[in-house]
């Protein structure tokens, strides 16, 4: 089952809302008692404090499920700080129609897999339409290779009480040992292509006289690649009539799906979301064969027809499988985010029971709260870090109110949806890049209504109106509460490296702090 977030129905805008965003000044000296740090700020005409006790460490994700996926990863990504990525796909197929009659005399004319990418139109030339592929990593060529897999992709778990089989993206040496060395299919120096893809389809309602028997189609940009029809001729015609067609479950038994493998070349690469949902493998085929035909006159003629038909194989089941060089977390004076099964940052606020218990005799009305990650220096541009971070509820495992009430969400525009509540990254005046996540109702709540003090988990994403999430597997300093990660975490491979708590003394300014704006009762 599909797990979400508790997330209020979502608010529908004609046009892009422009954001007024006011950014404040931090008071020089830090101090350890509530109060002591007050700032008269004139935007809001409130003060400031910002010495609140906090704590924040990364956490190694050392797995996560995919096989509950509608998309997923395929390439080689090498991030300039967390080195290579590799994204393998294992995909069941099912029949598209069980027990199936080809004919009397079939013959396969092409195979075809088309799998699409994320793509948006942006211009129109003549009759071909322009697009731009989103959600691309990395523009250097990699080879690539479909095998048929051989390991078994079961349905129920024997060893979960017969629970819905989960697969894991560190089980990668598992079908790396287990899948034909002969491919399906070869490319060579692969890179997604942006190009419209134009197909002949046959229009059955055409006359044999018409000249126009075959209609263009045009679709958005996928991955469409040409498969051996002997290959198929002989994994699937030649069943016809036979035990492993006759169902999924034995044509899953027999034909155990492919493996799409990637391969760096010279330790570079690229790396593309494909929606799996929305693929198949279309077999091409004419059926020859003789009938009788009675003319006008009632004369009775013999001929030969040929159908041209379809046989189509959906993909089913569908996970990835990992090989990453990240594998320690190098220390914690930092944030490591990285995307993939990479790496999370864990961040509980109001460590000091006394220190917030005092803060909630004093009363205050919290205008705004928020959290400012600035970015280390060892990361050295913005093209290879994510734009966008995600915060969570780690243990109520759902998004901050925060997240609800932001009027800035944009349904179909999700690049720069909520950006009230989770700030894109952004330049300060000094040239130091930063991202400025909003929790203004998560903090007036633990402040004012007494709600218990939450552990909130924050990762990288591409997708921030995602809120999907997904079983993790987890470093030995995981807090228990951690069971579920974002979906948009596992399918973002960009990573970065943000400042924390404790950062060195020429950056104490960056220092990662809670920022609380509020007005003092008289």
């Amino acid at each position: 089952m599909r797990k979400e977030w508790k997330v209020a129905k979502k608010y529908n805008y004609l046009a892009i809302l422009i954001i007024a965003v006011s950014f404040f000044a931090a008071c020089e000296d830090d101090f350890s008692e509530v109060g002591s740090d007050l700032v008269n700020n004139n935007n809001f005409n409130a003060l400031l404090y910002d010495s609140s006790s906090l704590d924040a460490y990364s956490v190694k994700i050392t797995g996560a499920q995919t096989n509950n996926f509608n998309n997923l990863l395929l390439g080689v990504y090498n991030d300039p700080n967390y080195g290579m990525l590799t994204a393998n796909v294992v995909s069941q197929l099912s029949l598209g129609t069980t027990g199936p009659d080809f004919g009397t005399d079939p013959e396969i004319d092409s195979v075809v897999i088309s799998i699409p990418y994320f793509s948006t139109a942006i211009d129109i030339d003549g009759e071909t339409t322009i697009y731009e592929l989103d959600s691309v990593y990395g523009n250097e060529p990699i080879n690539l290779s479909i095998h048929r897999n051989n390991y078994y992709i079961r349905s129920l778990d024997p060893d979960n009480d017969y629970e819905a089989q989960e697969y894991y993206t560190d089980q990668f040496s598992t079908f790396e040992q287990n899948y034909d060395a002969e491919p399906l299919l070869e490319v060579s120096n692969f890179t997604p292509s942006a190009e419209e893809i134009k197909t002949l389809e046959y229009n059955e309602t055409a006359s044999t006289d018409d000249e126009d028997v075959f209609d263009l189609n045009r679709s958005a940009p996928r991955f469409r690649f040409h498969l051996d029809v002997e290959d198929f001729q002989q994994l699937i015609f030649d069943q016809e009539g036979s035990s492993e067609l006759i169902s999924n479950a034995n044509f899953q038994n027999y034909f155990r799906g492919l493996y799409f493998k990637s391969e760096s070349i010279n330790d570079a690469g690229n790396m593309s979301l494909l929606n799996f949902s929305q693929g198949n493998i279309t077999i091409y085929y004419t059926d020859t064969y003789e009938t009788t035909e009675v003319n006008e006159n009632g004369n009775e003629t013999e001929v030969t027809v040929v159908d041209r038909e379809e046989f189509v194989l959906n993909f089913s089941e569908n996970f990835n499988v990992f090989d990453s060089e990240y594998e320690q977390i190098p220390d914690q004076n930092n944030l490591y985010l990285k995307g993939g099964a990479g790496s999370m940052a864990v961040i509980d606020l109001f460590t000091d029971q006394n220190q917030l218990d005092s803060i909630r005799d004093l009363n205050w009305l919290v205008n705004e709260a928020n959290l400012t990650f600035y970015v280390g220096d060892q990361v050295e541009d913005n093209e290879n870090q994510p734009d966008r971070l995600f915060i969570y509820d780690i243990n109520n495992n759902q998004v901050l109110s925060d997240y609800t009430s932001d009027i800035s969400a944009i349904d179909n525009f999700p690049f720069r949806s909520r950006e009230i509540h989770l700030g894109p990254l952004q330049t300060d005046d000094n040239g130091d890049r930063f991202y400025k996540i909003r929790v203004t109702g998560l903090v007036n709540n633990i402040i004012n209504n007494d709600s218990t003090n939450t552990r909130l988990g924050l990762s990288v994403s591409t997708n921030v109106n995602n809120t999907q999430v997904t079983s993790g597997r987890f470093g030995a300093n995981a807090p228990e509460q951690l069971e579920n990660i974002p979906q948009m975490q596992v399918i973002t491979p960009e990573g970065t490296i943000l400042h924390g708590t404790n950062p060195p003394a020429n950056e104490s300014s960056k220092r990662l702090k809670l920022n609380i704006f509020y007005t003092q009762p008289e």
